[in-house]
């Protein structure tokens, strides 16, 4: 329910706590005067939501604001902003580019050292429709067991 403010001709400033169906009816004052509805500034009203979680780095219980702030400092951590996805991916693009570049240089390096006769075999391979693509990948994290006979 809104509250509304009412000013008496005695001075006395009141508040009442009306539904909004009553918005225009008369409100008296304790003195016995009619108040006069006066336009005030709203009240702001900001709710925090609760904190309580245990802090995934050294397991304390984390119950308020401030210990949230607390803990990120003691751990070297920051709050998230939005901002840091986008600027994550920007940098992991840029990465990729510098080692694209990097592959590419190395490749071009190699063919360079390369004998006559293999660079002949690589020109006759690509000629006749091979298509070296350079691609990337990461070995599989298993064990290999050689067995020789």
């Amino acid at each position: 329910m809104p509250t509304y403010e009412y000013e008496c001709a005695c001075g006395n400033t009141f508040e009442r706590i009306l539904p909004a169906r009553e918005y225009k009816a008369e409100q008296w004052c304790h003195c016995g005067l009619q108040g006069r509805k006066i336009i005030s500034r709203p009240m702001l009203v900001s709710v925090k939501q609760d904190v309580c979680y245990d802090s995934p780095i050294d397991g304390r219980p984390i119950t308020s604001w401030a210990q949230r702030r607390e803990d990120l400092a003691r751990n070297g951590c920051q709050e998230y902003d939005p901002m840091m996805r986008q600027d994550y991916d920007r940098r992991l693009k840029r990465e990729d580019a510098e080692l694209d570049s990097k592959i590419e240089a190395t490749v071009e390096e190699e063919i360079q050292k390369m004998p006559s006769r293999k660079k002949e075999l690589l020109a006759q391979a690509i000629d006749s429709g091979a298509s070296p693509t350079p691609e990337r990948s990461t070995a599989a994290l298993s064990t290999v067991t050689r067995i020789e006979q």
